[in-house]
């Protein structure tokens, strides 16, 4: 009997809408792992949502045609029970978390599955092991890095053993080293049975151990187009005068806590720098600190020979902007237009560099959407367009690849260069060790607790 199957599947957010999911015919084994390609808003996440249950029991709409997953037909099953047989991860994981704590938060989804009161805390903590993740027990889940946080929102999926497993951008947010061992243990589950379908862009992470491959163009299945890279850009060559960004001594860390101690380093015009490390080895600290949204604790950031260490993040705008993780939450106006112009038209600014941000991340289209019904890969785009339209001197970027394909990866190339040609600076922290050979002069590489600069062009480490 086969894990998924569907026929002439149809689903449309609203009535008059278009159909999101168009005549979807899909069979998929025990045991298969399958690859779902496509570009940002092509349908893939709302496909998993189908297949889920959650469309259109919570996002409303309509549906058609057939769909069985696990033994449960989607036309009459309720939500709850496709939960008690299938897996979600979410796109945005971070925001899948229940509980205060990682182990409680897993102990909480075996509870929802029905687990014996002896059983629970054995199961959820083998399940944290699988992510490499029993190492965050006893941590505030707030306080961890949104790939630690996806790690436990994995386990917690994980957990109670679906018989399908529905996975969106599960390596989004995960250094190499995890992504290898996860998808690693992916393989070995569906070995003994376990179901997969992956909606992923990372295609260099997870498709050498898929058994097939499909992608999604405007809601319809076709073959899947494989891997392509990402092209190197020529570096900058304005790399003369003073340092526009410069860091001395600096400690950073939250609630006083130290994560990183005494970093120097500096940038001048024209560089572009991928920040690279671990999951939780303090990236996301760092630029946060850059940022002003986190205070130093020691040492000085200057930006065009300002000190600014002691300057609210407000009054580090323009001359710096941060696009963060999860810039979602942080979308105010209702299309795409206004909130990419909102920063010049409030700080009284030319709105020419928002209108070729607009262009230069293809969202001229999208203009007159609204953001938070964009796809994650969408949304990302926008906040990015949204920082660039400030000309800052300083553009800083957290993870910015999640839930963008390979096509708008390459797009974002092209600005963070336009961005180094035009004399600015840009820090990207990234796990997408692809763009950082595309688009990064150097690479400062976080671990265990300091920053290490190689200023050498060449390729990333992997």
């Amino acid at each position: 009997m086969s894990s998924i199957e569907l026929n002439h599947l149809r689903y449309r957010y609203a009535a008059t809408a278009a159909w999101a999911i168009s005549d979807a015919t899909l069979r998929v084994d025990p045991g298969e792992i399958v690859l779902l390609e496509g570009e940002s808003g092509s349908g893939k996440s709302t496909l998993l949502r189908l297949l889920a249950g959650l469309a259109p029991a919570f996002h409303g709409g309509e549906a058609a045609g057939y769909g069985m997953v696990a033994g449960v037909e989607l036309r009459t099953a309720e939500p709850a029970q496709l939960a008690q047989r299938v897996g979600f991860l979410f796109q945005d994981a971070e925001t899948q978390g229940v509980m205060a704590e990682p182990l409680r938060d897993v102990a909480f989804s075996l509870q929802c599955h029905g687990r014996t009161a002896a059983g629970i805390l054995p199961a959820a903590r083998a399940a944290l092991s699988v992510v490499r993740a029993e190492h965050l027990i006893g941590r505030r889940l707030d306080q961890l890095s949104a790939g630690e946080r996806q790690r436990v929102a994995l386990a917690a999926v994980l957990a109670p053993e679906p018989a399908v497993l529905l996975l969106d951008e599960p390596t989004a947010q995960l250094d190499d080293d995890t992504a290898c061992e996860l998808v690693g243990e992916l393989r070995r589950l569906a070995d003994r049975g376990l179901t997969i379908l992956i909606a992923e862009h990372r295609h260099d992470r997870v498709g050498h151990l898929t058994d097939r491959v499909l992608g999604l163009q405007a809601g319809r299945l076709v073959p899947g187009a494989g891997a392509s890279p990402l092209e190197t850009l020529a570096s900058s060559e304005l790399v003369d005068g003073p340092a526009l960004l410069e860091l001395v001594g600096l400690t950073v860390g939250r609630r006083a806590h130290p994560v990183l101690r005494e970093v120097t380093a500096s940038l001048r015009r024209g560089r572009v720098v991928a920040l690279i490390g671990a999951n939780g080895s303090g990236k996301s600290t760092l630029l946060r600190t850059l940022a002003g949204l986190d205070p130093a604790l020691a040492g000085s950031v200057q930006v065009c020979g300002q000190d600014v260490t002691r300057l609210a993040a407000e009054e580090r705008v323009p001359q710096l902007a941060f696009v963060p993780q999860d810039p979602g939450r942080a979308l105010l106006c209702d299309t795409i237009r206004a909130e990419v112009m909102l920063g010049p038209r409030t700080l009284g600014l030319s709105e020419r560099a928002a209108d070729a941000a607009l262009v230069a991340l293809e969202l001229s289209a999208l203009a007159a959407r609204n953001p938070r019904e964009c796809s994650v890969g969408e949304r990302e785009r926008v906040a990015i367009a949204a920082a660039m339209a400030l000309s800052p001197t300083v553009l800083l970027l957290d993870e910015p690849t999640r839930g963008m394909d390979l096509r708008h990866r390459a797009r974002l190339v092209a600005a963070l260069r336009r961005q180094a040609d035009l004399g600015g600076v840009a820090v990207v922290a990234t796990h997408d060790l692809s763009l950082a050979r595309a688009c990064a002069d150097e690479r400062w590489l976080v671990a265990d607790g300091h920053v290490h600069c190689d200023h050498s062009a060449g390729e990333a480490p992997a």
